[in-house]
């Protein structure tokens, strides 16, 4: 079956040095928050340059699997705690490697709806009290988590909901939780790179560009890191908030109009 590749935007030198900029804001994001790079570089591309989703998608593949692998290598003493949780990472990528064909099938409009929701959605779930899972249920509650996340993930690349809210539940010490979660991610964004590559979606010239913002992803990494404990955290909870919902809500305009 044959995908409709929407056009790429011409990259001007304006254009290469905007995207960077989106990168080393969003790195810094994750510098300060530990999570984030893709609610913030995807919208951002995708309004900002006008490239098309699956596009600005295929722009942040390198920097969100690299990024995550180097995270997991260094939380890798607690590599046997997600053993535990393996029911969910098991559900989430066998429902991410069956439902992502979606994400190449949808019209660019739909899915910038979608992704506004799924952002709006991150936002509202952040607002919820945390809870518990028992020793009893944690098996099919993880599963059925896993195969939420994997199932919305094959539809917006978005698959951090509810999977890092039923592992918080699990009890997983902080090193654990790192170290799954990068696993998730690395493991989830390489096969939504697979998918983009096979489909026709992301091309050499993608990939290409994908690697070069890496550099500026990393520098905003470390800036992140460096201003982490300067910062307020609940001031900067909230600024990233009214962030995300602006940009949720964008996305969703965006694809109405």
């Amino acid at each position: 079956m044959s995908f409709i590749r929407e056009p790429m935007p011409e990259l001007s030198p304006l254009l290469l040095l905007l995207i960077g900029l989106i990168f080393v804001l969003a790195g810094m994001i994750k510098g300060l928050a530990g999570f984030g790079m893709p609610l913030i570089a995807i919208p951002a591309l995708t309004l900002l340059t006008g490239a098309p989703v699956t596009l600005a998608m295929g722009w942040a593949i390198v920097s969100l699997v690299l990024t995550n692998l180097a995270q997991a290598f260094t939380a890798r003493a607690h590599a046997r705690e997600a053993l535990r949780v393996w029911p969910l990472l098991v559900g989430l990528f066998g429902a991410l490697a069956i439902s992502v064909p979606m994400l190449a099938r949808m019209d660019p409009g739909s899915l910038s709806m979608v992704v506004g929701a799924m952002i709006l959605l991150v936002v509202a779930s952040q607002l919820l009290r945390p809870w518990q899972i028992s020793q009893r249920w944690q098996t099919p509650v993880l599963g059925v988590a896993g195969v939420i996340s994997g199932t919305v993930g094959g539809l917006t690349s978005f698959f951090g909901f509810p999977a890092i809210q039923a592992l918080i539940a699990t009890g997983i010490s902080s090193g654990g939780f790192i170290f799954t979660v990068s696993i998730m991610f690395f493991v989830g964004t390489a096969i939504i790179g697979v998918a983009l590559t096979t489909y026709g979606l992301m091309g050499p010239a993608d990939l290409l560009l994908s690697a070069a913002c890496l550099p500026p992803a990393l520098l905003g990494l470390k800036m992140g890191q460096a201003v982490r404990e300067r910062v307020s955290v609940p001031t900067f909870q909230r600024i990233l908030k009214i962030m995300l919902v602006a940009t949720g809500t964008s996305m969703i305009v965006n694809g109405l109009f």
